[in-house]
């Protein structure tokens, strides 16, 4: 997820492959193997499964965001806690230029 917002794609990768994903709207699934995960989305708490709800309000948007942190946890194992997320260290890195290609010499 993207800063921990609702509104944004959700990925979970296994070996490198996109597994299930999901666009701003939960709906929108793909990856190989996009509705393994269905029957837990709908336990944590994912609205309509078939389409957009026109009448999501701000409480719905915040009960998303429980959801796709509740989804978070049981794909990887890990609760993500306000605490865990206040208090962790991340790496970030910004390439500005693209590395020279280096044809081999024959």
């Amino acid at each position: 997820m993207a800063n921990g917002s609702p509104v944004g794609p959700f990925y979970s990768y296994v070996d490198g492959y996109v597994r299930m994903s999901h666009d701003e709207e939960p709906y929108c699934r793909g990856g190989s193997h996009p509705d393994d995960l269905l029957d837990v989305m709908r336990k944590v708490g994912f609205g309509p499964m078939e389409g957009p709800d026109p009448d999501a309000d701000e409480d719905e948007v915040k009960s998303l965001t429980r959801a796709k942190f509740a989804l978070a946890h049981h794909v990887t194992g890990v609760r993500l806690t306000r605490r865990l997320l206040e208090t962790a260290e991340f790496t970030c890195g910004l390439v500005t230029k693209r590395p020279a290609v280096s044809w081999p010499r024959v």
